[in-house]
């Protein structure tokens, strides 16, 4: 009986080792998971590319900021500053900081400064925007998605330990990490990676042309139904008076992320900076940010848009699509805002060098 134990545990140990042998042979084979074709994410990475060496500005994030990030109103009113730029929008619907911060990466490693003349909108700043109140990880749903599968390496589970602190419950920290730990498991079993590298799906061109038409660059718009119209309606009118202000911490790793992006980057002078993005919801309680993050190499700029008490006039029922996304009027108006604080912001603390040098 013994030796047919020593046996079987032989066999399983041999398995083991094979089987981690061949997940890690066809891992080396796959290159790089992002790459590899995920839905929603993959027309991003199209118009990434697309605009490589012509774009050098882009906001990354959730559904927030992919139907509530204008680049055309944000590189116009930025014009003529030192921070005129020309700009993308790269965030994702259902994304998360660990998706922004991988995309972020890409984007900045085939950056391209801009030409200090003969440009047609002469950029001056390479400006990175990164949404701050994007979810650590995925929704549960996503777990078993391409879009997590192919990003959560080793270095994805580091940074998400780093959006953790002590003052956190056990029960948000153990989930948050352990999201984390068992997607990173899936990605290195390369479960369904290599169908994906062989049988490549092609993008969604109805969902890139809609990200793309009238030079959108990424903004999604979502049109809003009468029914809808009623329920926000009801929402606004019934807010309270005054709402109710709740102080939101920032983690070590919104400041390391810009420091990670920096080191990537072959292009010097890059100028962060965070955005909150409001709901219908802020009428009721709305996060109260630092203004600033300190990091490395100084400050960066916290704009924090979910402020019904700054920005009012943001709250009408004519600029969203539903109760958490702006329409593309609302998105215009939110950018313009937003670049407007970002000029006082930077006026205040100095001028950024020029991208590039």
């Amino acid at each position: 009986m013994g030796q047919f134990k020593l046996k079987l545990l032989s066999a399983v140990v041999m398995f083991a080792v094979g089987f981690v042998a061949v997940a890690a042979v066809i891992h080396l084979s796959i290159g790089n998971g992002l790459r590899l074709h995920a839905d929603i994410r993959s027309e991003k990475l199209q118009l990434m590319d697309q605009w490589q060496g012509k774009a050098y500005s882009a906001a990354f994030g959730s559904s927030h900021v992919h139907n509530g990030f204008d680049p055309r109103s944000f590189d116009l009113t930025l014009a003529g500053s030192p921070l005129q730029t020309r700009s993308l929008n790269l965030a994702i619907a259902g994304g998360s900081q660990t998706e922004q911060r991988v995309e972020a990466l890409a984007f900045l490693k085939n950056l391209n400064a801009p030409p200090k003349i003969g440009s047609a909108i002469e950029s001056r700043s390479c400006m990175v925007v990164l949404e701050l109140g994007a979810g650590a990880n995925f929704t549960s749903d996503h777990l078993m998605h391409p879009r997590s599968i192919n990003i959560y390496d080793l270095d994805t589970v580091r940074f998400v330990t780093q959006l953790t602190t002590p003052e956190m419950g056990l029960k948000q920290r153990v989930g948050r990490i352990g999201y984390s730990v068992l997607a990173m498991v899936l990605h290195y079993v390369n479960l369904g990676m290599l169908s994906s590298e062989i049988f490549a799906p092609v993008v969604d061109n109805t969902m890139f042309k809609e990200e793309t038409i009238d030079d959108r660059r990424g903004l999604y718009s979502t049109p809003m139904s009468p029914k809808i119209h009623a329920a926000l309606e009801k929402t606004i009118s019934g807010a309270p008076a005054k709402a109710e202000p709740v102080p939101q911490p920032l983690l070590p790793g919104n400041s390391t992320l810009l420091e990670e992006l920096t080191a990537a980057s072959p292009v010097k002078h890059l100028t962060f900076a965070y955005i909150v993005m409001p709901m219908l919801s802020n009428l009721r309680s709305y996060p109260v940010t630092p203004e600033e993050i300190k990091w490395s190499s100084g400050v960066s700029p916290i704009v924090d848009m979910a402020r019904p008490d700054l920005y009012p006039e943001l709250y009408q029922v004519k600029y969203w699509a539903d109760d958490a996304h702006l329409n593309e009027q609302g998105a215009r108006l939110m950018t313009k805002l937003m670049a407007e604080q970002l000029k006082r912001w930077f006026a205040a603390h100095g001028e950024p060098e020029r991208c590039g040098g």
